[in-house]
This record gives C-alpha cells, structure tokens and sequence, in this order.
C-alpha cells in the first residue's frame, strides 16, 4: 500500500476587530477546518521568513471587498433528531443535555448537535467492516456512497483522502461563492478493517453578515510563523478560502508545503482587513 504523508496542520490566530459584526453567532467553538491541495507551478525570488523558501508568485491581491458569513440558526427538534438518527441506527436508548440529542443502539450511536446542526455517526466495533480501499479514489467512492446510502445529500467539489497509515479519511469540499469553503465539510473515516468507522455531516446554511477587505498574498506570507532552527519549508502553494474563526466564515489564505523530515504542512492565515 502507497504510504501517506503525515499531514501538519497549523491555524494561526491573531486579533481581529469585528465590532464590524453586530450579531453574534450561537455557534460555540471548537469546529475545527479541513485543508486540501493545491499547487501553484511557479517560482519567484524574493526575501522569506527565516526558513521559508517558496515555488510560487506573490501575487498582489485584487482591490475590492469580499463577504462575510455567519452559520443561519436553526435549532433542531427531537422529531428531526430522531428522523436523522434512523438513517444510521435502530436506537434502543436516548438521552438529552443542552447541547445535543445523543442517539444509541446495536450499530453505534448518534449524536445530533443543537446548535449547528452536526449529525456525527460513530459505529460500533467491526460493524460495517471491508477491505481497506487500495487508492484514493476507491475510499471516495466508498464514502460517498455511504453517506448518499444513509438518505443524505451531498454535493462537493473535491474530495481529500487523509491516511494515518491504518485508517483513511474523506473530506468533501464545496464553495461559498467563488472560494473553496473549508469552514464545515462532511467527512467519513474507516478504520483499520476497512469498515466506516464514523460519519460527521452537517446540515448547515449560510449568511451575509458584512463585507471585509482583504490583505495581499504577499502581507499573508509575512504572517507566516517562525520556524524551529535547522528547519526549512518549502510552501508550494497558495489560494485564498473560506474558513470558521471567531465565530465567522470569512477569508483567509491557505499555504501549503513541505517541511524537514519530508512531510506535508499547511497553514491559514487570515485574510480578512476589519480596518475603516
């Protein structure tokens, strides 16, 4: 079997000013992003972090302003949870809290988030088991269908197959607009026996809560964090998206690479301006 890159993931935070945002969002934290290839054929010579070297253009961002979003509140009921949790299991026990309606039986359990709509689906042990898929396509085709088997829409641009040598996990990516959305994305992993082993899915909608402008590739790159001594990334790529933050879908610039020790690393930073 093709052995998988370890995948280094690393959210930069910073302070952002959104008093430009009235509403505040229901949405507590914690969700975390998906990241994805991309690869920008290119070079360019130019001064770098300490560490850095890259394949790609700086290029300067386009004038203008870009949207912002909000995840749209809709609380769900139990009749909804329960109709979800049948897709999945026959539930033998149900119990309740503030945050999610928690679903139980033979097959795994079912756990309906309230607040922003998540429907995760842990099996029980060896309960779908197969061979573990050979390529990357044949773990899309079986995620797919799975979800797609279970009654649940789906709709994607791309699909990212992340391996941690004995399981696999498919990320399914769509757009808000014209950028890549990798602030919420339905996802199935099968575990070491082939078998799937969890399903998160989220029924969620978006919307407009304001408009931001954006900092050039090149301001982004010297956000970028320091490197361990001896260390060096080569980032390969480079594309503006979509990602969750303080509690907001909004843009920022998703750098990818390779880092010492030949493994893969990505990096968001914020792109969004909240400056008058």
């Amino acid at each position: 079997m093709k052995k998988k890159p370890v995948i280094i993931s690393l959210v930069l935070a910073g302070a952002l000013a959104l008093a430009v945002f009235l509403i505040q969002s229901p949405v507590r934290k914690g969700y975390a992003g998906t990241r994805s290839s991309f690869n920008l054929n290119a070079a360019e010579t130019a001064p770098a972090p300490d560490g850095y070297q890259y394949s790609f253009p700086l290029e300067d961002t386009p004038a203008g302003t870009i949207n912002c979003y909000m995840l749209r509140y809709r609380p769900i009921d139990y009749e909804t949870a329960k109709k979800y949790a049948g897709m999945f299991i026959s539930a033998d026990s149900y119990h309740e809290d503030d945050n999610a309606y928690v679903f139980a039986g033979a097959r795994g359990t079912v756990t309906i988030d309230k607040d922003i709509n998540l429907i995760r689906y842990e099996a029980a042990p060896a309960m779908d088991g197969g061979a573990l898929p050979r390529t990357d396509e044949e773990s899309v085709q079986i995620a797919a269908d799975y979800i797609q088997k279970h009654l649940l829409a789906l709709m994607y641009e791309e699909a990212q197959v992340h391996s941690d040598g004995g399981s696999y996990r498919v990320k399914f990516i769509n757009r808000i607009g014209n950028l890549k959305n990798y602030a919420f994305t339905n996802q199935v992993t099968m575990d070491i026996t082939g078998g799937v082993a969890s399903v998160d899915y989220y029924a969620v909608q978006y919307d407009k809560v304001g408009e931001c402008r954006i900092m050039s590739m090149r301001e982004a790159f010297g956000e970028l964090p320091a490197v361990k001594a001896g260390d060096t990334v080569l980032l390969s790529g480079c594309q503006l998206v979509y990602v969750y933050e303080d509690s907001i879908v909004q843009p920022a610039y998703y750098f990818q690479g390779s880092a010492s020790g030949d493994k893969t690393f990505e990096c968001f930073v914020k792109a969004a301006v909240y400056k008058s």
